[in-house]
């Protein structure tokens, strides 16, 4: 809508400003306002968000090495100011009627052409996708309604780097870190089956202890090299499971809840190596499927339907949604910083910040039970801002004029 416009920013208008309003006070000598201004500019630009281009949309003090030297000071933690931004926007909204609040955790990665950066690797998802050459990283996501809010992410680096650590290690680490809104009764980690590891499981198994205020629970998809205790392992209980044993069952979509999804199910209760009493839940989209294309979910809590746990399941589906969105939406990646570990990890953060900043200013375009978009919330407030400029310098051109002519009087 905005992307063949020719305009420049030269003021921050006031709901702008008031997206930083209360923000740690991290930041020293000019850097808060070259941080609202870098915000504010990668909410609003479309197209490529190199910090070249970033600064020649705003006012003309504001050169590229403001931004490049305010990603590359070490003094200022980027998790503090994230962990505000991300503590906010889950503030702005209603908390649900039954408390409960899904952490959905995945990797994704964005591709890069530049061979500099100590962070890029060629490496692919898994074994079944083509290998990429790009910068791998891990979100953490907190879900519920239809609001999806990053908290946390961790960047992959190369297995030859010296603090090489796993999608799963970097996981925990987030998983760790993490503190569940105050009005939450119930966490549910969500995830596929990169993410149910035995290491991951016991970690959330052990925060349920520790927590008494809330209670701690899992749905992901497991691979079928598991162990039941009985010794027998989960893929012959797919492969060799009778058509019959299967049951037809929905779900209603996410968001609007118009249509629904069928799924042929089975499930049974069982104990898992090293983790305890589990529900197992095999699912196919038809009663015919061959077992491999069978999936199988796996969750500790014992009183939930088969329904309810497709339906938790399908929560992680707001993760991919958020990847698309921080991509597209907010140019995630592409400040073209090299070099330094710690200036890339800022140059991506700031792409969530701006993220996280956008959806609480525009908290009223987001309506509980109705899909939204973070493209459609980007064209409002983007036409907030010009409208806000345009009046600013006829004003200004106002004040001039009339300068001008009460100085002739004279």
């Amino acid at each position: 809508m905005f992307k063949n416009l020719n305009w420049t920013l030269t003021i921050l208008p006031p709901f702008a400003r008031a997206m930083f309003e209360g923000m740690p006070g991290l930041l020293r000598f000019g850097h808060p306002l070259v941080f609202r201004w870098l915000i504010t500019m990668q909410i609003i630009l479309f197209g490529p968000r190199t910090l070249t281009r970033l600064s020649q949309q705003g006012p003309s003090w504001l050169a590229e090495w403001h931004f490049r030297k305010l990603l590359s000071s070490g003094y200022w933690s980027l998790n503090i100011l994230l962990t505000w931004f991300a503590d906010k926007a889950i503030k702005a909204f209603p908390a649900p009627r039954d408390k409960v609040v899904y952490v959905a955790g995945d990797g994704s990665h964005k591709n890069k052409r530049g061979k500099k950066s100590p962070a890029v690797q060629k490496t692919r998802i898994s074994d079944r996708k083509a290998y990429f050459f790009g910068i791998k990283f891990v979100v953490l996501c907190v879900c519920w309604d239809v609001y999806r809010i990053p908290v946390d992410f961790r960047i992959v680096l190369p297995k030859d780097h010296p603090n090489y650590k796993n999608e799963g290690e970097l996981f925990r680490e987030m998983l760790r870190l993490f503190r569940p809104p105050d009005w939450a009764s119930r966490i549910i980690i969500v995830g596929d089956a990169g993410f149910s590891s035995k290491d991951n499981i016991k970690l959330i198994k052990q925060i349920d202890v520790k927590d008494r205020k809330r209670r701690w629970g899992f749905v992901f998809a497991i691979a079928r090299t598991w162990n039941m205790e009985d010794g027998k392992n989960l893929k012959n209980l797919v492969t060799h499971t009778p058509y019959c044993y299967y049951q037809r069952t929905w779900i209603p979509r996410l968001a609007d809840g118009c249509g629904r999804k069928t799924f042929w199910v089975f499930a049974k209760d069982t104990r898992l190596t090293d983790i305890g009493d589990v529900t197992i839940v095999m699912s196919k989209k038809g009663p015919n499927v061959s077992p491999k294309k069978t999936k199988l979910l796996v969750t500790n809590l014992l009183e939930l339907t088969t329904r309810e746990i497709l339906s938790i399941y399908q929560r992680r589906w707001s993760i991919e949604i958020l990847f698309k969105e921080l991509k597209s939406g907010m140019g995630l990646g592409e400040h073209q910083v090299t070099m330094d570990i710690k200036r890339i990890e800022k140059s991506l953060g700031i792409a969530i910040i701006a993220y996280l900043a956008l959806i609480r200013a525009r908290k009223e375009d987001i309506k509980p039970g109705q899909p939204w978009s973070i493209f459609q919330l980007k064209n409002n407030f983007t036409m907030e801002v010009l409208n806000y400029q345009l009046n600013h310098t006829l004003e200004k051109k106002l004040y001039r004029e009339r300068t001008v002519q009460f100085l002739k009087a004279i």
